[in-house]
């Protein structure tokens, strides 16, 4: 079987995505997309285990970021088999504190367009998500000290 995979049996007329050997929806990461993830989750107003979804994007798409923002300790929740070849999916209770902590940073504007504007898209999909956070809490904590006057 050809690692081309369709959704036609969940939504008629999807678009193919592509996997790689493991079943994994290949991508690039979209920090708009993280961005939208972590405030569905913070405004959930139960801790119920359930999808991510962002309107406007693919479900295959979300449901690979979700994983990954699962996989390095940003969302808590659960991974279970979804029936489908391309990928677990991420039954999502809650932001974690480094969740919370990261979206945080990124809610304050203008920490998120300096951000944006500091570096290109391409950059932003390959910069270590670690360092991206890092860099918002720094420029966050530099702010509560400039307030400060500090």
């Amino acid at each position: 079987m050809s690692n081309i995979e369709t959704l036609s049996e969940t939504k008629p007329f999807a678009f193919i995505v592509a996997l790689d050997p493991n079943g994994w929806a290949l991508m690039k990461r979209d920090l708009d997309l993280i961005k939208k993830v972590l405030l569905a989750v913070q405004a959930r107003t139960d801790l119920a285990p359930r999808p991510v979804s962002v309107e406007g994007y693919d479900e295959v798409i979300v449901a690979r970021h979700v994983q990954m923002l699962f996989k390095t300790g940003f969302l808590e929740g659960a991974e279970k088999q979804s029936g489908r070849s391309y990928a677990p999916i991420v039954m999502v209770t809650d932001l974690s504190w480094s969740g919370h902590e990261f979206l945080a940073a990124l809610e304050n504007e203008n920490i998120w367009a300096k951000i944006k504007n500091s570096f290109s898209s391409d950059e932003l999909a390959k910069m270590p998500l670690e360092a991206l956070k890092a860099a918002a809490i720094g420029l966050a904590t530099m702010l509560a000290k400039q307030r400060l006057g500090l």
